[in-house]
Parts: C-alpha cells; sequence; structure tokens
C-alpha cells in the first residue's frame, strides 16, 4: 500500500507529515527473542533514515488487537490487511493451528493471507525469514522444512536465512533501510496550498485539506486504493451545484453531495440555498488503513455537516460506483474535531457539551459527552 500517511509530530526541517509504512511481524512463539527486538529496529531505522526521507515505520500486530469476541485470528487478520510490508519468520517451530477447525498455524496463515493479497493488489510486500534450526526433527520443525522446500520450488518469495540474533538485526536493519531508499515520496505539501486555517470548519492532522469559495477548484492527490498511484480528488462549483470529482488515468467517478448539505428553500426563494464555503479534508477515519474524503459546510447558521466517503468493502478496492461511495453523514453544530483511531467530536453548545462519533465496522455511532 503506498501510501499510509498519518502525520506525526514534526521532527525534521522539511517534512510537515510522515508517510506511514506499516510493517505487521508474524512468526511462532520460539522466535521470541527476534520479536522483542523488532520494535526497537523499526525506531531505529526510524531514527536514522526513514524520518529523513518523510517516512514513519509503523509496527501493526497481534501486539495491537484489543480483547474482544471473536476468533482471535480474524482480529489479527484484520491487522494484517493494513500492513505495506509483511516480516515472516521460522526457526523450530511451524506454529500452532489458527483455530480448533484449521488445518493450518497462525503463522502459515497470514503468511497465505499477504501473498494473496499481493497477488491480487501489489501490496504488502512479504518477505521471509528462516533462522537455522536448532531443535530435533520433529512434526513442528519437519512444518517448517516442508514450508521452506515449497518456496524454494516456488521462485517467488524473497526469503533469508540466519543463524544468530544479532545476524538477524543486521541484516534485517539493511533491509529495511534499502526499502526505505526505493520508496517515493508523494509530495504531501502540495495538498495544502488552499488551506486558510482561521476558515477551517474541521480540526484534525490530515493528509491534505482546503477551503473553497466559490473559486479555483480544489485539487489533491493521493493514492486512495494503494496501488502505488495517485489518484486526483477535485471539487469545484458549476451551474448546476457543486462536484466532487476522482480522477485517475482515463476514468472519472462522481461522488454525490447529499441533499442535506443545502438549506431548503423558502416559498419565495425557489432555489435552495447553498453554503458560502466547504472545507474538504482526507485522513483514515474508519481504520481501515486507507484515507476518506471528508467534506464539510455549514448549509445554515450553527449548524455542521459532514459527509464521507471511501471504501466500504476492504476487500474490493477499485474506484467505481458502489465500491468507493458515501459511507455516513455526520450533524453537529459549529465545528468537527477529527480524531486518530476512527473517533470525531463535534461540540455544541457553551457548556462543553459535544456529539461524539465512534466508527463501528460500517457506520458513524453517535453519542453525547458532557
Amino acid at each position: 500500500m503506498r501510501f499510509y500517511a498519518s502525520p506525526i509530530r514534526r521532527l525534521d526541517t522539511h517534512f510537515r507529515f510522515y508517510e506511514i509504512k506499516r510493517v505487521f511481524l508474524a512468526c511462532p512463539a520460539d522466535l521470541a527473542a527476534e520479536r522483542s527486538k523488532f520494535m526497537r529496529l523499526l525506531e531505529t531505522v526510524n531514527n536514522l533514515r526513514a524520518h529523513s526521507l518523510g517516512f514513519h515505520l509503523q509496527a501493526v500486530g497481534w501486539e495491537r488487537i484489543i480483547p474482544s469476541h471473536g476468533r482471535p485470528q480474524s482480529l489479527i487478520n484484520e491487522e494484517l490487511q493494513t500492513a505495506d510490508l509483511v516480516v515472516v519468520m521460522f526457526w523450530n517451530r511451524i506454529g500452532s493451528p489458527a483455530s480448533p477447525n484449521s488445518k493450518e498455524t497462525g503463522t502459515v496463515e497470514e503468511f497465505k493471507r499477504a501473498r494473496a493479497s499481493f497477488e491480487r493488489h501489489g501490496t504488502p510486500l512479504v518477505w521471509v525469514y528462516f533462522r537455522t534450526p536448532s531443535a530435533e526433527l520433529d512434526p513442528q520443525l519437519q512444518g517448517v522444512l516442508d514450508f521452506r522446500g515449497t518456496l524454494e520450488g516456488e521462485h517467488d518469495i524473497f526469503f533469508r536465512e540466519f543463524s544468530t540474533t544479532a545476524e538477524w538485526e543486521e541484516m534485517f536493519r539493511e533491509h529495511l533501510v534499502a526499502y526505505l531508499d526505493g520508496l517515493k515520496r508523494w509530495d504531501i505539501e502540495a495538498n495544502f496550498v488552499s488551506m486558510r486555517p482561521k476558515m477551517a470548519i474541521l480540526k484534525g492532522r490530515f493528509l491534505g485539506e482546503g477551503i473553497y469559495e466559490y473559486r479555483e477548484r480544489l485539487e489533491f492527490l493521493i493514492d486512495l486504493d494503494g496501488d502505488g498511484v495517485d489518484e486526483k480528488v477535485a471539487f469545484f462549483q458549476h451551474h448546476g451545484g457543486e462536484d466532487l470529482v476522482l480522477e485517475k488515468f482515463d476514468k472519472r467517478l462522481h461522488l454525490r453531495i447529499p441533499d442535506n448539505f443545502y438549506e431548503k428553500a423558502e416559498s419565495l426563494r425557489p432555489e435552495p440555498k447553498r453554503p458560502e464555503f466547504f472545507h474538504l479534508a482526507l485522513k483514515d477515519v474508519n481504520n481501515d488503513g486507507f484515507p476518506e474524503i471528508l467534506l464539510a459546510t455549514h448549509p445554515s447558521l450553527a449548524k455542521l455537516e459532514m459527509a464521507i466517503w471511501g471504501f466500504k468493502n476492504p476487500s474490493n478496492r477499485t474506484l467505481e460506483t458502489g465500491a468507493f461511495e458515501l459511507i455516513d453523514v455526520l450533524e453537529g453544530h459549529n465545528v468537527a474535531i477529527v480524531l486518530e483511531g476512527g473517533r470525531l467530536r463535534m461540540p455544541y453548545g457553551s457548556i462543553g457539551a459535544a456529539f461524539v462519533y465512534e466508527w463501528c465496522g460500517d457506520h458513524f455511532k453517535r453519542s453525547h459527552e458532557d
């Protein structure tokens, strides 16, 4: 997935935002030493190389899973599908079954899912590492040897062997640096040229944002579907109203703007009243690893409407009607504060009350906060 951009605090003098690259580690329990080094290695490469290039390596995996109902492996697989890079490691054990009815271990299932996604979408990259076996041959080790033999016969997966944890640390660090050096960072600065902070009604850390006041069209370049090619997001006014368009190669997708963005016509006014300005922003707000399009306006005094467009089905990331479309419309008062982790807050009144919206899998659930 080529974008995974998310703003974090600025650590250098050039980039205002870092483009996030999510790294998923899959390995059985006997590689506890390597797993314990994983986070520190990512942070080291971030400080020494990634941040200077405008990237940030972020670990994703089972450690981030919040305890809840459901098949544990299914929850881990949801994390897996957000990864840009999947690192798979084996030593003496092939692992435990992913579930009581599964014939595959969790690590093998994660590998197969990642490889199938790469074959379909070109992402994530998959790296496999084998530590030189040190145990007597048993069913667990035989499983590792069989798995490795399959990879050797296919000749289509990056894999390397190492003998010690220290050797793997050096090898993995070098591979991460080479991976970063091969990336092309998208020009996020260009996605803020039309922003006027004093007029903002959306507050948050965005991948791009702008204010439209019936002037030149707003245009943003961002990879919405994760294929490594930027789409153009354009918003503009014409005689029939406003238009929000996605453009890619020779395709154009028009996104419908909700009717409640426009104040209803009074009896003496044949046409509905149109908002004075719009605030458009780009951010992943439903935790699917892909940016959504946010468009907000004030259709009337002290009323805010915000529409969100994105992919409704993570398995269908095509920029077509029915796949990328309106996923929700949220209502508030004067301003919307877009937080991390799929939460939005819309204050109202003068006593600190607010509507709070939280992503619940297919829509935003609203509650009140006092």
